[in-house]
């Protein structure tokens, strides 16, 4: 899975930033999804991206892996990926 060709990403100091160029939208992103994100643009599949999440934020109610399957699942209706 990928960015599509016509999405970009910037880091921002409040997460992110995610613009789709083509319908000239702009998603405002958390830190945790700036971090969902970033590991796409490094190729990072699935799975693995849920595991270096949870290393990275605390995930005592076990939500994490729900959100991000959920968040991907959102960025892929909105055409910013690419498998």
């Amino acid at each position: 899975m990928k960015l599509a060709k016509y999405t970009k990403f910037r880091e921002e100091k409040f997460g992110g930033v995610l613009f789709e160029t083509r319908a000239e939208k702009v998603f405002s992103l958390n830190p945790t999804a700036a971090a969902i994100v970033r590991a796409i643009g490094s190729g990072c599949d699935e799975a693995a991206l849920i595991e270096r999440l949870q290393q990275r934020f605390a995930d005592s109610a076990g939500a994490l892996e729900g959100e991000v399957r959920t968040f991907i699942a959102d960025l892929r209706s909105q055409g910013l990926l690419e498998d």
